[in-house]
């Protein structure tokens, strides 16, 4: 469906283009292909995108989805495990070869993004891109979702998939549970250690960094700590960012004859949870029910996975009349949460080299605030 023709009605709308809402897309079209999907995405695959590494587990994911043979094709760069300098200063190493599912993967993620959305099509789901959302708002049997360009859709249920933003969800009133205040501080790299293959992850006073080899000969390289601590260290400067990422043993030899780009890109990375990720025929997927540390490497695997599991209560909603559907996916975001929260502590846990460091410190406890 092209911007500006005229409104179109359908059983299920998802805002948001990215793995969370192409997944519920995808498993929509597979398993209720009765009902008629549309996807909304506003901005463009087309930039670099953080968030790039996916675990051996994300197989049975893709091919659940039927995407796999259109990931294969597009050759993305193979890992065969992990090394991290957690706890001590020497590298660990987690092997993917001696498990069951093989190898992992490190993403184009532009294109990975693309290839699912292109594949929710394929699938017979419709999709609007370069239009924004404006309005949404509930009648008396459906909902309108007003775009930017002045077109509208109508929908018997909304699917919030909008990332950490959770635009639809906080419009509808839902608010934020924060627990920490992560943020990411990237940058990419034109070659570097052809040899180091694994992602690397690598503990400091204030923080962790991590790297990982990209497809095309580049590597993303990333500090990750809260927001404050970065504002003391100046790490949105290039040049204070650079001095910091040096004073690193195993990240810094990996990109050490690597060229960088000379920008700094900043992500919000903090784990959160949605006071309520679903309601009156709406819910929320991905990381708009919840979002969680990338230490976990499970960021994609979950919005595919919440996706999945979405797509499953809508069916159970508008197909068999279930009416507690939407409540059971609530439910269900809940309490993964308070699991990934659980192996959060942890793993931040066995990391004791800096007892004073208040990045350190704040993850021996969880105390999270309401947050609009």
């Amino acid at each position: 469906m092209e911007p500006g023709t005229a409104a179109a009605s359908f059983d299920v709308v998802i805002v948001g283009g990215g793995p969370a809402g192409s997944a519920t897309a995808l498993s929509l079209r597979a398993h209720a292909p009765e009902l008629s999907v549309a996807i909304v995405e506003g901005g463009s695959h087309g930039t670099a995108r953080i968030g790039e590494t996916l675990p051996p587990v994300a197989t049975e994911l893709l091919e659940h989805l039927g995407v796999m043979p259109a990931f294969t094709e597009q050759h993305h760069r193979a890992t065969h495990g992990t090394a991290a300098a957690w706890g001590d200063a020497s590298l660990a190493d987690n092997d993917f070869i001696y498990g069951a599912r093989g190898c992992g993967w490190h993403l184009d993620r532009a294109s990975f993004d693309t290839m699912l959305l292109r594949e929710a099509t394929r699938c017979g789901a419709s999709v609007v891109c370069g239009a924004r959302v404006r309005d949404v708002d509930a009648t008396a049997a459906n909902w309108r979702i007003t775009l930017g360009n002045d077109t509208s859709l109508r929908a018997r249920v909304v699917v919030d998939a909008t990332g950490s933003a959770a635009t639809i969800a906080r419009r509808l009133g839902a608010r934020h549970i924060v627990a920490d205040r992560l943020a990411g501080f990237s940058c990419f790299y034109d070659g570097g250690s052809a040899s180091e293959q694994r992602t690397l992850v690598e503990a400091f006073e204030d923080g962790w960094w991590y790297t990982a080899a990209l497809p095309g000969h580049r590597r993303d390289v990333a500090c990750m700590t809260d927001a404050d601590i970065a504002r003391r260290l100046a790490l949105a400067d290039c040049t204070q960012w650079t001095n910091t990422l040096a004073h690193t043993s195993h990240v810094a030899a990996a990109v050490r004859d690597a060229l960088p780009q000379q920008q700094v890109i900043v992500r919000t990375a903090r784990s959160r949870l949605l006071d309520t990720a679903a309601g009156s025929n709406w819910l929320a997927v991905g990381d708009a029910a919840s979002s969680v540390d990338p230490l976990s490497s499970q960021g994609i695997c979950r919005a595919m996975r919440s996706g999945i599991f979405g797509s499953y209560a809508i069916a159970d909603l508008l197909l068999r009349g279930r009416a507690d559907a939407l409540e059971r996916h609530a439910w269900f975001v809940r309490a993964e949460f308070t699991q990934y929260m659980t192996a959060r502590r942890k793993y931040y846990g066995v990391e004791h080299r800096w007892p004073t460091s208040a990045f350190w410190q704040r993850r021996q406890c969880h105390n999270p605030q309401r947050h609009a």
